[in-house]
């Protein structure tokens, strides 16, 4: 299995999610007031669903550590998770108020992978995951694609401040 990350700059649709599914302005200031979002991924026709791993992860991070805000950028009565039935973990979209808490994060994402492993860790199994950093007034986007096995140690290889 193969293992690699990609960086790019961001063009998340923030705008269109908003007015396509009518974002309460309570939820749009979670922008400005959360650590850690996460974020829908967007589909055809203009339809946006939650990865299957969302909720369990914004559960698992506010277990782990308090100091970091974490939270779901959807309305209560918005939030569509598109469920995939296989072992590969597909994590959301996890939107980044700082490049200063990336390390966290990034090891709050390998902790919740080793869980989800538990008693399968011979399998074969796929992790997706994408990190949208917010940096000033532009964002990066940072995507891994490969070996759940191999996130943790993809990321320490790797400086992150210089991305």
């Amino acid at each position: 299995m193969t293992h690699g990350f990609s960086l790019s700059p961001s063009d998340y649709p923030f705008e269109k999610y908003f007015s396509d599914y009518s974002i309460s302005n309570v939820t749009k200031d979670k922008l400005n007031g959360t650590d850690i979002l996460i974020l829908p991924s967007p589909y055809e026709n203009s339809k946006y669903y939650f990865a299957q791993e969302a909720v369990s992860f914004v559960k698992y991070c506010r277990s782990i550590n308090n100091d970091v805000k974490t939270d779901i950028l959807a309305d209560e009565d918005k939030i569509e998770v598109r469920a995939l039935h296989s072992f590969d973990i597909w994590m959301p979209i996890i939107w980044i108020a700082s490049d200063i808490i990336l390390p966290t994060t990034i090891g709050l994402v390998a902790n919740y992978i080793y869980e989800r492993m538990k008693g399968r860790e011979k399998e074969d199994c796929t992790v997706k995951v994408s990190f949208i950093i917010r940096d000033g007034k532009k964002t990066k986007e940072l995507h891994y694609d490969g070996d759940a096995r191999a996130f943790k140690e993809t990321f320490e290889k790797i400086d992150i401040h210089k991305l």
